[in-house]
């Protein structure tokens, strides 16, 4: 065991997915909730303001674990509350509704994985710069990773991409039910007793964990930012304190995207995951 630890978020990080799977979350949300009784909650004839809603609820929770971001998006369709709820109960709907609640989170986990299975294939990458960095890192620090992507997913992904499992000491994603949280899997790392902690991430959503496990932060914007931070650890871990925005760009990009989806979905053509992730990507 290394005096210090680095944990690193995968999805965004590892590997460069861009803004893909903000519009996915928007999108699986609203196709699980217009093929169900959740359907009540939309407004097909002014979409625009559901796609409003939905993205209020995706840039609070963008980097959380995906049932969380569900919960959040449904909360925010249906009272205007971009807030998680742990249980089905907490979104005040009537007992009918409430136990409906599980198809619509089966229904969304389908839709959102096809769609991440998608762009995958075609559009996402590990980035090569930290494909580079983190053996080098791996000499020094012990390195885990701490994703909100399910277990199985997150393992699947790590070979899909060409990293190599045994540079980590771990390997630790969030399970379906929506436990094991960022938060507590950087706990857990702490736990072990290293003199300093520092998690690597590119979301709000990330630095919030890190604040709330009392470890450092570093974000990742760019592929050089890998080599900024192998040039920073020489001297100690680096600390981002501060929480930054979504530009108005970011905004729009969501925005536009998922009305495209929502769009052909209402005219009765829906598109299929490679067709919508093609269109995310026009």
């Amino acid at each position: 065991m290394k005096d210090r630890a680095i944990a690193f978020d995968f999805d965004g990080t590892l590997v460069h997915s861009g803004y893909d799977k903000g519009v996915h979350i928007m999108y699986a949300t609203y196709l699980a909730c217009a093929t169900s009784g959740f359907r009540r909650f939309l407004h097909p004839r002014d979409p625009s303001q559901d796609v409003e809603r939905l993205l209020r609820g995706l840039l609070q929770y963008a980097g959380a674990p995906r049932v969380q971001q569900l919960a959040a998006l449904v909360n925010s369709l249906i009272h205007d509350r971009p807030v998680a709820v742990e249980t089905p109960a907490g979104l005040g709907l009537e007992p009918e509704l409430a136990a409906e609640y599980e198809n619509v989170r089966g229904a969304y986990d389908a839709v959102y994985t096809a769609l991440n299975e998608a762009a995958a294939a075609k559009y996402w990458k590990a980035y090569p710069a930290a494909r580079e960095t983190i053996p080098r890192l791996a000499a020094d620090f012990d390195l885990y990773i701490a994703s909100g992507v399910p277990q199985d997913l997150l393992e699947a992904d790590l070979v899909r991409h060409g990293y190599d499992r045994r540079i980590f000491q771990e390997i630790w994603g969030a399970n379906r039910q929506g436990g094991a949280d960022k938060t507590e899997i950087l706990r857990r790392i702490a736990a072990r007793g290293y003199e300093d902690v520092l998690f690597v991430g590119d979301a709000n959503r990330d630095l919030e964990y890190a604040r709330a496990a009392g470890v450092k932060f570093f974000r990742v914007e760019t592929p050089d930012d890998f080599l900024r931070l192998a040039a920073l650890v020489r001297d100690g871990f680096p600390d981002l304190a501060e929480s930054w925005t979504w530009t108005q760009a970011d905004k729009e990009f969501f925005r536009t995207k998922t009305r495209r989806l929502v769009d052909a979905l209402l005219a009765g053509r829906p598109l299929s995951p490679t067709e919508a992730t093609d269109a995310i990507h026009a």
